[in-house]
């Protein structure tokens, strides 16, 4: 699906929205070190369609709990707080990076919807996050990325090059190493509820002792996904997800 310009909300919510779940995630203790920014967009998945749900409040919670648990000092975003200046200006140090909003192919690239506590939404580019980003003339990389939002996890799309991370695999062995990177997303259309029971296991793993392909791969037997949800990842395998200084992504341009 593509939004060229204006869009309904309506229709929006009835792919990207559903059921209200209840599932609760403590963190664990670790030092804090690296920056990560986590937003949800709050507005558009109650204000904007007339309806009341806690999953865009649930999680953030869990990305901010998760990402201070592993080792990175998070601050989060939602309605008035997420707009596309704030998530602009820091996403150039981020280090970890969650958003949990509308995502797509849009008439500007790929990217996904800010917040800003209205219906009539910004929409930040991986273009605008790329040039945040680059570093004489190569690509930070970030660490660890998640973006919770239909398409953006899509073999088209560029969004994980923003943040310096191939769209490449290593295997479970180590092979084809990618270094300390790993991105989450989804392809086609997802569902909240699906992503919210997708993640919350996906967290649980990743902060009791899993690296992160592991973590990926129990929660994708461990959560039923009937209505299509389809995550996707790249990066490495075997990595933890704990923060390392950010080093250039040579092939990310």
């Amino acid at each position: 699906m593509r939004h060229d310009g204006g869009f309904r909300w309506r229709r929006l919510a009835l792919l990207c929205l559903s059921a209200n779940v209840a599932v609760a995630m403590t963190a664990g203790p670790a030092s804090a070190a690296y920056q990560a920014s986590v937003y949800d967009n709050k507005t558009a998945f109650t204000t904007c369609i007339g309806q009341s749900s806690t999953i865009p409040q649930s999680m953030r919670t869990m990305a901010v709990n998760a990402f201070r648990y592993l080792g990175y000092t998070p601050s989060s975003y939602e309605a008035t707080g997420f707009t596309s200046s704030t998530a602009l200006s820091r996403v150039g140090a981020d280090q970890a990076f969650y958003v949990f909003s509308h995502g797509d192919h849009y008439y500007t690239g790929w990217g996904f919807r800010a917040d800003g506590g209205a219906c009539n939404q910004a929409i930040v580019t991986s273009g605008q996050i790329k040039a945040k980003r680059l570093v004489s003339g190569y690509v930070k990389s970030a660490n660890l990325v998640v973006a919770s939002t239909c398409h953006l996890g899509e073999t088209a799309s560029d969004f994980p090059l923003a943040f310096g991370i191939d769209k490449l695999r290593s295997t479970p062995t180590g092979a084809n190493h990618q270094g300390q990177r790993f991105f989450l997303g989804y392809s086609g259309v997802a569902w909240t509820d699906e992503m919210y029971a997708f993640e919350s296991k996906f967290w649980k793993s990743a902060t009791t002792g899993s690296n992160l392909g592991d973590a990926y791969y129990y929660a994708l037997r461990n959560t039923s996904l009937l209505k299509g949800t389809a995550p996707n990842w790249w990066g490495s395998y075997t990595y933890a997800g704990v923060p390392f200084p950010p080093t250039p992504c040579y092939t990310c341009l």
